[in-house]
């Protein structure tokens, strides 16, 4: 992915929000420490931080924003970033310096800042602080929380009472946060987690750590969490409470047994009715406990207890027996004989986690035969589920190889291939024994007729491996949106033909475009265009599409600003 082909991997909704964070100049800063390097800093429901490496032709070689979002590979704050870099591609020397510039007085200001606080008394910077306060009653309960020193109990008064002040702030009179404002309430219900972090008394943490954990499970049913903002507040909840067990590792018997049955009085709240996944999270961190024997009779006769309380006769209700019981082979793998261990996987391998243990088991004791035979079998079981056949398919071709069965492997290897696993063409290469050559080129004949979903991806993938310009330049003709990705690796030795392609992407893209935005993304590809095919190339196609859309004024504008 590049900075000029980024739209055609990226979802529709996150890079229209991006493009509107980068025409709202919502990016604030941007840094430039080093060559193709950028850090960016976005404002949106908080200041968030981009870094971008490039290489010298614009492909992007990494992207990482340290937002909350994960919904897919890139938020929106990374898109507005690679629209901020394909306009700094393009811009003259001079305005990379001012960038620059920016920056660095931005790092005054704060330097300055710093040196007009430190020059205040105490009663000063007292009387800023109330100022800023104002008539917010969140923000004085938080205060009061993180700085006052009192015993636990009034502690966890307080703690209750910022909860409900936040929940009160965000939910308003409609009595629902929306989407909008969902990252901020999650964000100041973070912060007590931090309360419960810096506290010395173990129990107190977790009291904090529960209060947010339950209110944040609740709030799924009063807030809009398409951002993924309280998802995350409760992993970190059940994050922190894990950190905090890690430190009563030196407790004696009866703290470790208060804690544990805390734990497990938590797991049996009704809060977690229909959120099945929190709560087994909450029985693994049980799990720490269980050198102690009595608890560990206690954890397996509650979790043997929810299982009986599960039908596996449908999908869900399989999956959470499934998670479950792998808590109990957990525990049997710590303190049960090997003859137990074995007949607790025997008796479960109707759920995939145990079928691949006793696979791997197989492999452990050198059994290839025993491999490939129950791989093909789950292969036909789970044939429905494609990534499960994938999987048994992956250690029946491992099998092969250690038997060095090569008829096998390539025939297997070239199924893998085909259902969309590259890594497996290398494994074909090395298999070839006869001319390479043919091979590749019935393999591409093959690849091309391959109506499966696949087939498109890994052909390209193949042509690229083995640099076939030639095909990659059929390739592009026949798909001319693609051209920007490829037009330097094929301009040298197929220059008038890539031109042609570049203009007849440019034309798709003018014709298709309805609104100001659109209009702009297309300037940006006729920018790009003028590297490869030079300014009076690019002047000659800016004059077709003014006299083809001359009724479109903003068109006009837009294409009138081109340089």
């Amino acid at each position: 992915m590049t900075i000029y082909d980024f739209e055609d991997y990226i979802d529709e909704i996150i890079l229209d929000r991006g493009y509107d964070y980068y025409v709202g100049g919502n990016i604030i800063d941007i840094y430039n420490p080093g060559k193709n390097e950028y850090i960016f800093k976005i404002q949106g429901n908080d200041d968030y931080e981009v870094i971008v490496k490039l290489d010298d032709n614009g492909k992007i070689l990494y992207s990482e924003c340290n937002c909350p979002y994960d919904y897919g590979p890139v938020c929106k704050h990374q898109v507005a970033a690679f629209y901020k870099l394909v306009e700094i591609f393009f811009s003259s020397q001079n305005e990379a310096s001012n960038v620059q510039k920016r920056a660095k007085e931005q790092q005054d200001i704060k330097q300055d800042i710093k040196e007009v606080l430190d020059s205040l008394s105490k009663e000063e910077l007292i009387d800023i602080l109330m100022d800023l306060i104002g008539e917010d009653e969140t923000l004085k309960k938080r205060l009061v929380l993180r700085y006052s020193k009192v015993d636990s109990k009034q502690e966890l008064i307080r703690c209750r009472k910022l909860i409900n002040s936040i929940v009160k702030k965000y939910k308003g009179r409609d009595g629902f946060i929306s989407y909008d404002e969902t990252y901020d309430f999650a964000s100041e219900m973070g912060d007590l987690l931090w309360k419960a972090r810096d506290t010395e008394d173990i129990f107190l943490a977790l009291d904090i750590a529960f209060l947010v954990l339950e209110e944040a499970i609740q709030a799924f049913e009063y807030a809009d969490d398409s951002g993924g903002s309280i998802d995350l507040l409760i992993s970190d909840a059940i994050e922190v409470i894990g950190d905090i067990i890690t430190q009563s590792e030196n407790l004696d018997a009866n703290l470790k047994r208060e804690i544990f049955n805390r734990l497990l009085t938590l797991s049996e709240s009704k809060i977690f009715d229909g959120w099945e996944s929190y709560r087994i999270d909450i029985l693994w961190l049980c799990a720490d406990f269980v050198d102690i024997e009595e608890l560990r009779d206690k954890l397996v006769s509650k979790i043997e207890y929810l299982i009986s309380n599960w039908s596996t006769k449908n999908r869900y209700g399989k999956h959470i027996t499934e998670k479950l019981l792998q808590i109990l082979y957990v525990i049997k793998e710590r303190y049960g004989s090997r003859e137990e261990i074995e007949q607790f996987v025997q008796e479960h391998l109707e759920f995939d986690f145990f079928k691949e243990v006793f696979i791997q088991k197989s492999f452990r004791e050198k059994d290839y035969g025993k491999v490939i035979e129950l791989a093909l079998k789950w292969e036909e079981q789970d044939r429905q589920y494609p990534g499960l056949v994938s999987k048994w398919k992956k250690m029946r071709y491992e099998a092969y190889k250690k038997l060095s069965l090569k008829e096998e492997q390539m025939k297997l290897a070239k199924e893998l291939l085909f259902d969309g696993n590259f890594e497996y063409y290398r494994e074909l290469k090395e298999l070839i024994t006869g001319d390479r050559a043919e091979f590749y080129n019935n393999l591409k004949q093959e690849l091309k007729s391959f109506e499966g979903w696949h087939g498109k991806d890994i052909y390209l993938k193949v042509i690229l491996e083995e640099n076939d310009l030639d095909e990659l330049m059929e390739f592009v003709k026949e798909n001319p949106t693609r051209i920007e990705e490829y037009a330097d690796k094929l301009k040298d030795k197929f220059k008038d033909e890539v031109i042609e392609v570049y203009k007849k992407y440019i034309k798709l893209a003018a014709s298709s475009s309805s609104n100001r935005k659109d209009y702009q993304r297309v300037c940006g590809i006729l920018k790009r265009y003028k590297k490869i095919a030079g300014q009076q190339s690019q002047k000659e196609i800016i004059n077709e599409l003014m006299r083809l859309y001359k009724k479109r004024p903003a068109f006009i504008d837009e294409l009138r600003k081109i340089k």
